[in-house]
């Protein structure tokens, strides 16, 4: 079973006519199974994964994260329905290094 943490991020600038695409980070490994992460990146919207991977202080809270806790799994829905965008992860008790991550990442949706 997973369990899953949302965090909403109250994004008016959402609901234009640009249609908006999902957005998932994407860990790299040295070796590609089993090894220490190295790097990240961010697959999806092309003007939000421009703005994240360009943010080299988000990638470096997230590199330093704990592995046993972060997993590596972030994904950012976005709800223009409802005028707020969902940044997911999986469950666990988040490290200060995410909840800066995911304040960081909510900043960027904000000005997406």
């Amino acid at each position: 079973m997973h369990y899953f943490l949302n965090y909403l991020v109250k994004a008016s600038n959402i609901v234009e006519r640009r249609k908006l695409k999902k957005t998932r980070l994407i860990i790299k490994r040295s070796p590609p199974l089993w090894g220490k992460v190295v790097a990240i990146e961010w697959k999806g919207d092309d003007s939000l994964t421009r703005s994240l991977n360009l943010d080299y202080s988000v990638a470096d809270r997230l590199l330093r994260a704990d592995e046993n806790v972060f997993k590596g799994n972030i994904w950012i829905f976005p709800e223009p329905m409802h005028g707020y965008v969902r940044i997911q992860t999986e469950y666990a008790l988040p490290s200060a290094e995410i909840f800066e991550a995911i304040s960081s990442i909510g900043r960027h949706v904000k000005s997406w």
